[in-house]
């Protein structure tokens, strides 16, 4: 039951999280559309008073106008050049290491790569690959004591949202459904048992990007939970270095 309320909380924080980030960007659209259409405004008030000042010219010298012509192509194609960079997307690749609370999901190492639909900030599709290599824990039986073993493989999908928090930095509310493969062994009165079986998994949490050109640094929060596997799920802090190009 304890479980079952800290993966609501984590769930519940990254939904808030994702519509405070929505909000900010469409608070930031706005005031791209309003100041992309006073810059048009400006621009057509301009053109105006120069296809009048060139009329009058043209009256006294006979000539054609053909500044503003020239004046109206070179904005239609600076507008040209900066609609087909909004479509552009972001790659990502690198290396990511996390540490759990809990005792089989410890140290973990992987790789966490994916796509931001954007120039920069966009909705972002991915995936992680962990492997913890969990510890030994003494348990207590009636015989005796056991000792218990635990690796797990954690395959997770991400979807989330990058949003341009600071220059060069961003903000990513994700989830992360998947599956995890866990290696059980148990060990007592001289007798060892395996039980391995693939689990359902699922991890919502938030990502803090840094920039550095070509490369990046993170940090993210997320909460791991492995379905139908005692002591697994657990609070994770993960860093992350890689390329984002």
């Amino acid at each position: 039951m304890k479980v079952m309320k800290n993966k609501w909380c984590w769930i519940g924080l990254v939904l808030c999280t994702s519509s405070l980030a929505w909000g900010a960007k469409d608070k930031k659209d706005e005031k791209s559309d309003s100041d992309t259409k006073g810059s048009a405004s400006a621009e057509k008030a301009d053109a105006d008073s120069g296809d009048e000042t060139t009329k009058d010219e043209s009256a006294d010298e006979d000539a054609p106008p053909k500044t503003p012509a020239k004046a109206s192509a070179k904005v239609s194609v600076e507008g040209t050049g900066s609609k087909a960079g909004a479509h552009s997307t972001v790659f990502s690749l690198g290396l990511l290491g996390s540490l759990g609370s809990s005792t089989f999901t410890r140290f973990g190492a992987g790789l966490r790569g994916g796509l931001t639909l954007g120039p920069g900030e966009g909705l972002y599709i991915g995936g992680t690959a962990t492997y913890f290599a969990g510890t030994s824990v003494t348990q207590p039986r009636l015989t005796g004591t056991a000792e218990a073993t635990r690796n797990v493989f954690v395959f997770g999908v991400d979807v989330g949202y990058d949003v341009q928090a600071a220059t060069d930095f961003y903000v990513r509310p994700y989830l992360s459904p998947g599956i995890a493969y866990a290696k059980d062994k148990e060990c007592a009165t001289g007798t060892c048992t395996n039980d391995n079986g693939v689990k359902i998994a699922l991890a919502p949490g938030l990502q803090g990007i840094y920039s550095l050109g070509a490369a990046y640094l993170g940090a993210d929060l997320r909460y791991q939970i492995i379905m139908n596997a005692s002591n697994a799920s657990a609070a994770m802090l993960s860093i992350t270095a890689g390329l984002r190009l």
